[in-house]
This record gives C-alpha cells, structure tokens and sequence, in this order.
C-alpha cells in the first residue's frame, strides 16, 4: 500500500474535519504522526497500548516541568509534544487495524482529564520553584480548573444527546424549522475567526509552545517576567473562555444536539 492511501486509512473523516473547521493547531501532529503510525502498525503494538503508553509520557513530561531543572524542563516539553503526538497515533492505529473499542475511548478520554488537570498546574509549580512566590501555584491550580470545565461544556451536547427521551424533542424541533442557519455576512466571518483563535489558543497543544517559548526566554535570557505575564494572562484567558462557554452554550446547547443527531442520522 501507499503511503498517500494509508495515510487516508488510519486519518480518513477526522483530517477533513480538522479541514472544515480550521484547526490549523493539529496540522504538525497530524504531518507526523502518519509515519509513525506507519512504521507501528506492522508490530503487534495495539492502539490501548500506545494510549497508556502516551498517559505516562504526558504525566512523566509534567513532573520534570514541574520539579525539575532547566534540562529536564526542556525534557519534560519534549514529552509533552510526544504525548499529543501518541493521541494522534493511537486513533490512527485503530483505524487501520479496525482496533476501534469502548475500552480504548475510556482510556483516552481518562488520559485527557487527568493531563488536563495537572496541565496548568505543573506550569504553576515549575514558576514557583524558580521565584518562590506561591501564587503561581495557585494560578496553575485554577488555569488547571477552567481548562477541564472548557472540555466537559464542550461535552456536555454529547452527553445529552445519548438520553432517549431527548430525541423525540429534537425531532419536534426539526419539523418545527426552530432552528434556522445564521446570517452570512462580515459579521459572521469575524466571529468565526474569534472563535477559530480561542479555539486554538486554549488547546494545550498551543499552550505547551507557548509556555516553552516562555521558557526559552527565562533560561537564555533571564526574561522571568515574561513567563509570570503568560501565566497570569492565560488564567484570565482560560476564566474567561470557560465564561463564556457557559454563556454560549446555554444559548447554542439545542443547535448542537441537532448537529449531532443530523451528522448520526447520515449513517442510519
């Protein structure tokens, strides 16, 4: 086989969904992980495999990040790169090896919230190790906090949508034409790009860059400032994201169920 139709294979419907919505932020996970997937699906290496292997990595990337010094800082964002990489892998050996399973949806989405809710906090910690100021380590715990509230909001229409009795209220919806496509138009293309940048933004994947750049500027020149300012801007960010997800969500939670029950339906 090619690489160009493995690559269709084990990456299929999700790269065109990472296309439709421009999340620009997977591109680089998604160039690289193909070949390692590549060269992992002709081993008897399964995807729960390299999943749980990813968990530890990730974990093991945030205790040098948060405990360790300058090398294994640096170290520890290596690893953290790694572990976004291995939950791209993981899906993409499942796709080719038809390896697809409960199981393996539980561990990766058990990985995400324990990750995510020492991410921050790891950061926090490694800032106070290098100024002794304690609030860093508060900020990390509640930055830490708003990141695992914006992924269970994004969550939540799923979650609902499973519930039987739900459905029967959707359908009423539909028939009814309640729900109507919004105006195209200038105003529309502005806040698609907010969106798109929140979006990007408060993906730890960006996040990760982010603070390691800060890092590199501390360790090379000495710019502890700059590393304090991301922390404390990014825990404003993350409050006000999760906000106005709340906010949002309260009034798009219908649109999204409906979404999710039409996009269902093309495969019934």
């Amino acid at each position: 086989m090619k690489f160009k139709e493995f690559k269709k294979i084990c990456q299929g419907k999700k790269l065109e969904r990472t296309k439709r919505k421009k999340a620009w932020w997977h591109s680089l996970p998604h160039f690289i992980s193909p070949y390692i997937t590549w060269i992992l699906v002709k081993t008897p290496i399964t995807a729960n495999f390299v999943t749980v292997f990813g968990i530890i990595i990730g974990l093991i990337g945030l205790l040098l990040i948060g405990v360790g010094n300058n090398f294994f800082i640096i170290l520890g964002f290596i690893l953290l790169y790694l572990y976004y990489i291995s939950d791209e892998v993981d899906g993409e050996i499942a796709r080719y090896k038809k390896q697809i399973s409960l199981r393996g949806i539980y561990y990766d989405e058990i990985g995400h919230l324990i990750f995510l809710g020492l991410f921050f906090f790891a950061l926090g910690y490694s800032i106070y190790n290098i100024n002794t100021k304690f609030l860093y380590i508060i900020l990390g715990a509640i930055a830490s906090y708003f990141l695992l509230g914006i992924r269970i909001i994004r969550k939540i229409a799923m979650i609902a949508s499973t519930k039987s009795e739900i459905r029967n209220i959707i359908n009423r919806k539909i028939e009814s034409n309640e729900f109507k496509s919004s105006k195209k138009g200038i105003i529309k293309f502005i806040k698609g790009l907010i969106i798109n940048l929140v979006n990007a933004f408060s993906h730890p994947y960006i996040i990760i860059t982010v603070f390691f750049i800060g890092f590199l500027l501390y360790m090379n020149f000495g710019y502890l400032q700059i590393l304090e300012i991301i922390m404390i801007v990014y825990t404003i960010f993350m409050f006000i994201v999760f906000s106005s997800f709340i906010i949002i969500k309260a009034k798009t939670f219908e649109k999204d169920i409906i979404k999710i029950f039409q996009s269902t339906n093309k495969y019934d």
